[in-house]
């Protein structure tokens, strides 16, 4: 809405002491590296990278977006105190929980961040979820051989182009990485 930017630039630019015809002649606004704050930047993104490992063992669980779980994390008390008010919202947790002296033993899955640990506390029917699990397991093997035989077969390999060809690949890599998680998560409820 370029219309409304240069109504605002009209009135704004005078109390900024600009002087021009149009903001589209002005020069582009150069970052200044003074401002740059490298600590803000480092927390931000490990801010990030929790926010991801949470959302990961959300979806590793199966749990819908509207349920709110609580977490239990290990790691700097300083730090995760800080990222609590922004991880519940973003992560869609109910509460965090900060442990000292290592997470409890339990039956569900723990993300590492650098030196954070973090598992949701959720109680879970070991019975159903190797049921779920198998399902899923079977559903991969069952995609990864389909894959499997398409690339063993030397008419697709040489006459489909190779860019179909290399999607095929891939997409065996990313079933094969699925089900070795998977595989991991069962490992975990025996």
């Amino acid at each position: 809405m370029p219309f409304i930017t240069e109504e605002i630039w009209q009135r704004i630019a005078p109390l900024a002491a600009k002087a021009g015809p149009s903001i589209m002649l002005q020069p582009y606004p150069q970052p200044d590296a003074g401002r740059i704050d490298a600590q803000a930047e480092r927390e931000v993104a490990l801010l990030k990278l929790i926010t991801n490992a949470c959302r990961t063992l959300r979806s590793e669980m199966n749990l819908g977006p509207q349920q709110k779980v609580p977490l239990l994390a290990h790691g700097d008390r300083a730090t995760l105190t800080a990222f609590t008010p922004y991880l519940m919202p973003l992560a869609r947790l109910s509460e965090v929980t900060i442990v000292d002296g290592g997470l409890p033993q339990a039956d569900a899955p723990v993300s590492i961040v650098g030196d954070y640990k973090l598992m949701l506390k959720i109680e879970i029917d070991a019975a159903a979820e190797r049921t779920r699990l198998g399902k899923e397991q079977a559903r991969l093997e069952s995609e990864i051989a389909k894959a499997q035989g398409k690339l063993a077969n030397a008419n697709f390999v040489e006459r489909a182009p190779a860019a179909v060809v290399e999607q095929e690949r891939e997409r065996l890599a990313r079933f094969q990485a699925t089900l070795d998680k998977l595989r991991a998560q069962l490992a975990q409820l025996v």
